[in-house]
């Protein structure tokens, strides 16, 4: 394994945790990007319209490269077309897809998105962004319009609100460390992508004595702060999962919310265009996080230095306090 791995890679019931990972770049067509899929995992590709094509029955399950764009996946321009008269017969609306096509390659990414894999076999990753770079991929840094993220969606090893809280409270007071470590790029500071959490959120779930009575009072006190996906840390897919009708009833981004066991974590820049990168190196940082979240002592701690900090909350990206995790995590 080139992966580092997580103390505990299965969950409570003996499974084993999955990863799916999500791919965005700039550079190649939809049927290159399967081809590449295709060349490591198998499978056959199967077009699903302009803007999507499947890489079905991999050792995996399927995989989906497409446009990421829900207007366009979708074909929401349709009805925006219809709304105001215009109806398109099937040659119309194949231009009109060619036109968005070359229009939207140089402002919206593809994706590939690969199913939840065992964390176990995560190296099959790094084989799929080798197989990407030679197609000519480009990632964030090729264009300052280019916010491109690489996300990982991590299964906890339980759904407990012990377990999840911490998670929670590992990442916060990881947070300031981690975005200097995965040096993330200006594009994507500056767009809303990652906003970072609420310095209020960020003080409550950093008590060194919260702890919510159950999974509700937890998914409520998100919802305060965070009823978007646009955190570092997304768990609305989870809490979605968790409990559908609370998460959607106060979520603004409804329709991108798709509800699922794991935490989205979409944090690091996705540099698929320079050959030193490695989805390993990526991956390392966030274990820090699966690891500090099971030491509920060391958290306990780390959080009530956290909150004495002279100022606190401060700007955290100025701080002095991204200097001390890493002694806190015994990586100084």
């Amino acid at each position: 394994m080139t992966f580092v791995l997580p103390t505990v890679t299965e969950k409570s019931d003996g499974s084993p945790r999955h990863v799916g990972l999500e791919f965005e770049f700039a550079g190649m067509d939809i049927n290159e990007a399967a081809a590449a899929v295709c060349e490591v995992f198998g499978g056959t590709p199967c077009e699903d319209g302009t803007f999507v094509c499947r890489v079905e029955n991999t050792a995996y399950g399927n995989f989906s490269v497409e446009l990421d764009s829900s207007l366009l996946r979708s074909k929401g321009y349709i009805s925006l077309l219809r709304d105001i008269g215009i109806d398109l017969d099937a040659s119309q609306e194949k231009r009109i897809e060619r036109f968005l096509l070359d229009v939207a390659e140089e402002l919206v990414p593809y994706e590939v998105v690969a199913p939840p894999i065992p964390m176990t076999e995560l190296d099959s990753m790094d084989d799929l962004r080798e197989a990407l770079h030679r197609r000519k991929a480009k990632g964030t840094r090729a264009s300052i319009l280019y916010a491109f993220g690489l996300q990982f969606n991590i299964e906890p090893p339980d759904l407990s609100v012990a377990t999840l809280t911490n998670f929670l409270k590992a990442f916060l007071l990881c947070y300031p460390w981690l975005r200097e470590a995965a040096d993330i790029d200006v594009s994507r500071v500056l767009s809303p992508f990652i906003d970072k959490f609420p310095s209020g959120y960020t003080r409550l779930v950093t008590d060194p004595e919260y702890m919510p009575a159950d999974i509700k009072f937890l998914i409520d006190g998100y919802l305060d702060s965070n009823s978007t996906r646009n955190r570092p840390l997304d768990c609305l897919p989870l809490f979605a999962h968790l409990d559908r009708d609370r998460v959607m009833s106060r979520a603004r981004e409804k329709h991108l919310i798709k509800p699922r066991p794991a935490f989205h974590y979409r944090l690091p820049n996705c540099l698929i265009d320079d050959p030193n990168w490695r989805i390993a190196d990526e991956w390392a940082l966030w274990t820090e996080v699966d690891e500090l979240s099971r030491r509920p002592d060391t958290l306990a701690a780390m959080a009530e230095d956290f909150q004495n900090t002279p100022g606190f909350p401060f700007d955290l990206f100025t701080s002095s306090w991204k200097e001390k995790v890493p002694v806190w995590l015994g990586r100084a």
